[in-house]
């Protein structure tokens, strides 16, 4: 279903789905039409500078709505279609998860659990005391329980009983920080869809299911912020974030060498090492000096060791974190670093040193036309997730949905007689 705006001349289109990903480096709008098999056409991306945030939270509202109004403006003309909505990414380091308990009775007569109950079970959960400062971000079920039978990870919807439990992680953050945000994005003229929780959504771009479910921690290293998620048995188990990543690593190149900002930042990407061990040719590098002064030199092992000091602190933090969920032990799938820190090289042989587990890169996955190279890079790891997200809860809603008209039509068909019947015999 499209049509096109008389004004822009752009296409409007209801099976579109926009993820955007504000980050501290950069913003990143991308416009996705999903495919009939769960994979996707990335029809356009936008990128631009991120200006007004400060390790993930805004700190300037007015610089930050712009840069998110440039992303989107670029997105739409490279697509050719008017954004109506997005969903957003959040991260930070006030970003945390609880863990708690929910339990509801269900009282429909014939003791079919339906998706009022599921929603019911999750308002429940959602009953917790909080400091004034701080909201829900998500409601993440980690396994439930029905009439005392545990180990239950699908969503229970069409089953049988009369107590429905759940084990519940609640996805919590600064009320300031949340509402900023909104705040930036639909003043540029987009509806908000949701705000989802940035390490969750790049999971679902670069984690499979098996990798989910035998265990495995994500760090996704972004400019301002580092986040953690710890996945086991197909659900998100714990998450943080720790407030050092790419940022920190390219103003400590500017301190140390004494040279702007984008040429530290250019000299980190065309020839910044994570290891020093990993060099092979120590050749020197050539470095633009501040403002047109004679250029100065240096030495990659020089470079390496700067960006070394640095990426350590990230990895012995997230090595804390990934303890702190409990089942550091059971990772069997190891860890996958994602987002731009990620592409420094090195990064996988460091990180392997220290926390100790195999290392892979994550890239972006489940794309089959369009714009595929564009975004075939960890650096866009959320926007794709974002929208992988989106689809994966609508497809999560249609499955309850079918099930429970399946429930309906099987109490009217005699197949459906019989074995209520049969279920009333076997309880007497």
């Amino acid at each position: 279903m499209s049509a096109k705006s008389k004004k822009t001349g752009k296409t409007y289109n209801d099976n579109i789905i926009v993820g955007l990903d504000v980050g501290t480096t950069k913003i990143c709008a991308i416009v996705a039409r999903p495919k009939t098999d769960g994979s996707l056409d990335i029809l356009g991306v936008g990128l631009s500078p991120s200006n007004g945030l400060h390790r993930g939270i805004v700190v300037n509202p007015g610089k930050t709505t712009q840069s998110i109004k440039s992303a989107i403006d670029e997105a739409e003309l490279k697509s050719g279609i008017t954004v109506k909505s997005v969903l957003v990414g959040i991260a930070g380091h006030h970003i945390r998860c609880i863990t708690t308990r929910s339990i509801i009775a269900i009282k429909n007569p014939d003791k079919v659990i339906s998706e009022d109950d599921i929603k019911r079970l999750y308002e429940m959960a959602r009953i917790i005391k909080l400091p004034s400062d701080t909201k829900i971000i998500d409601v993440i079920p980690q396994e439930y329980i029905i009439d005392g039978k545990d180990g239950i990870f699908d969503m229970p919807a069409g089953s049988y009983g009369l107590r429905l439990e759940a084990k519940m992680n609640i996805v919590k953050g600064l009320v300031s920080s949340i509402d900023d945000l909104s705040k930036c994005v639909t003043s540029c003229d987009v509806e908000l869809d949701d705000i989802v929780l940035e390490p969750v959504a790049s999971s679902f771009a670069v984690l499979d299911d098996t990798e989910k479910k035998v265990g495995v921690a994500m760090l996704d290293i972004g400019g301002g912020t580092t986040d953690i998620a710890v996945f086991k048995k197909g659900v998100l188990k714990y998450t943080a974030g720790v407030g050092i990543a790419g940022s920190l690593v390219t103003n400590d190149i500017v301190e140390a060498l004494g040279i702007s900002e984008t040429e530290a930042e250019r000299i980190k990407r065309e020839f910044g090492y994570a290891s020093v061990s990993e060099i092979l040719n120590d050749d020197e590098i050539v470095v633009e000096s501040i403002r047109g002064k004679v250029p100065k030199k240096t030495k990659k092992s020089i470079l390496a060791r700067i960006i070394n000091a640095r990426m350590q602190d990230i990895f012995e933090l997230a090595a804390v974190e990934i303890k702190n969920s409990q089942i550091h032990k059971e990772l069997h799938a190891g860890v996958v670093i994602t987002g731009g820190g990620s592409l420094i090289k090195g990064t996988k042989e460091l990180a392997e040193e220290i926390l100790g587990m195999e290392v892979n890169l994550g890239i972006p996955r489940g794309l089959s036309g369009g714009l595929i190279k564009e975004v075939e890079s960890p650096i866009f790891a959320t926007g794709v997730g974002l929208i992988l997200y989106n689809i994966k809860t609508l497809n999560d809603i249609r499955s309850v949905e079918a099930r429970s008209r399946g429930r309906r039509r099987n109490r009217l068909t005699p197949k459906g007689i019989l074995t209520k019947i049969k279920e009333w015999f076997d309880e007497l």
